[in-house]
């Protein structure tokens, strides 16, 4: 399973077609699948998203290419690849909205996406059964017990989400729709109310549960977010590596390679009839807790190891 430079990579997709024998097409809604040929597609051609493709070497399968959307042949690709018995691995948001319009027999695995941008091209491009995935948010719930159990002092504590869901809530999807109890929510309507309603939460509570919500995270704003908070003396406890390097206290999230090693044991259990595919949902089970020193010196805080 390696990276193929053009154009040795699209003549391997003709042999493909072509060499590739006959075989059972195993059922949508479970099985144990016997992949004919494998798709990696990564949103962008980026060390994390080949951190995650490297984790994928160890799985025994016949044929495993990688390409990225902002390459010249991933639409090729993506076409070569929507048979009955291919798979293709979406990494990123971007790859799951580009393969779920084009590929209407091959299944999917979405990996490297919060749950709700999830829920967003499902709502956006229509559901299938042929469609798994693996998101890459921790539970707040899990993430609510890590930061009481690594920071006693820490009683009350804030989420400061976008206007409310734009998406129905799922059924069956139990208290993680509804959020975990001792957490006071907030809600910023506009942009330019934001930092006030980081004023207004950091006053009321002690800490702030970043979420992976864009409208609310994103590059224009997360500066004006961490010295707001800062100034407040109220720690962030965030969602990903990129916010515990801008000032967050720390990050409960999972990392490229651990993203890596739960779609590569999933796939090991799929073939070893270990689990059935019936369009498994799920969020990651790997997760690491990320200190930032500097921070925690500055306020003063004690995190537990």
């Amino acid at each position: 399973m390696t990276r193929i430079a053009l154009p040795h990579r699209f003549i391997l997709a003709l042999a493909l077609l072509l060499a590739g024998p006959s075989l059972p097409v195993p059922g949508v809604a479970g099985g144990s699948p016997d992949w004919e040929r494998i798709l990696f597609l990564a949103s962008e051609d980026s060390h994390p998203h080949q951190s995650i493709f490297e984790q994928l070497r160890d799985i025994p399968q016949k044929q495993m290419v990688y390409t990225a959307l902002d390459q010249p042949d991933a639409g090729a690709w993506l076409s070569t690849w929507d048979c009955d018995r291919c798979l293709v691995i979406t990494s990123g948001t971007r790859s799951l909205n580009r393969a779920l319009p084009a590929l209407s027999k091959a299944r999917i695995l979405s990996i490297t996406l919060p749950r709700q941008a999830f829920d967003l091209a499902i709502h956006t491009h229509g559901d299938t059964e042929r469609l798994a995935a693996i998101f890459m948010d921790i539970p707040m719930e899990r993430r609510l017990a890590i930061t009481r159990e690594r920071i006693p002092s820490v009683n009350r504590i804030a989420v400061i989400e976008g206007p409310a869901p734009r998406l129905p809530v799922e059924a069956g999807s139990g208290l993680e729709s509804r959020g975990p109890a001792g957490i006071q929510r907030f809600i910023s309507y506009q942009e330019n109310d934001l930092i006030g309603t980081f004023a207004h939460a950091s006053e009321q509570t002690d800490a702030i549960l970043t979420v992976p919500d864009r409208r609310v995270y994103n590059p224009r704003t997360i500066v004006s977010i961490v010295m707001t908070t800062y100034r407040h003396r109220t720690p962030l406890i965030a969602h990903s590596e990129s916010l515990l390097r801008a000032g967050a206290l720390i990050s409960i999230h999972a990392t490229p390679e651990q993203l890596g090693k739960e779609a590569a044991m999933l796939l090991k259990q799929l073939e070893s009839g270990q689990s059935q595919w019936s369009a498994q949902r799920r969020h990651t089970e790997r997760h690491e807790v990320a200190i930032n020193p500097y921070v925690a010196r500055s306020l003063r805080i004690q995190v537990a190891p």
